[in-house]
């Protein structure tokens, strides 16, 4: 931690799990009482919840051999 507050880095590598217990404990209760970090902490999360998904295969896609034919566009 710089200063007073924690360095995005050690938030992202926080929640990314990357970092030894002892210096996440210590994270985890700055964030308990600081709104400034935990604000910060909360954007963080949103955006590696995000790059998660990117990376997770689209199972709600259906291949041509799935659709029915009577169900596309255009194709009654």
């Amino acid at each position: 931690m710089r200063g007073a507050h924690i360095e995005e880095e050690q938030l992202v590598l926080h929640y990314l799990g990357a970092l030894d217990p002892g210096r996440s404990d210590l994270i985890h209760r700055h964030l308990q009482v600081c709104a400034c970090c935990q604000a910060h902490a909360d954007e963080i999360v949103e955006t590696v919840a995000a790059l998660a998904l990117l990376d997770e295969p689209d199972e709600a896609v259906a291949s041509d051999e799935d659709v029915d034919p009577s169900t596309r566009p255009g194709e009654r």
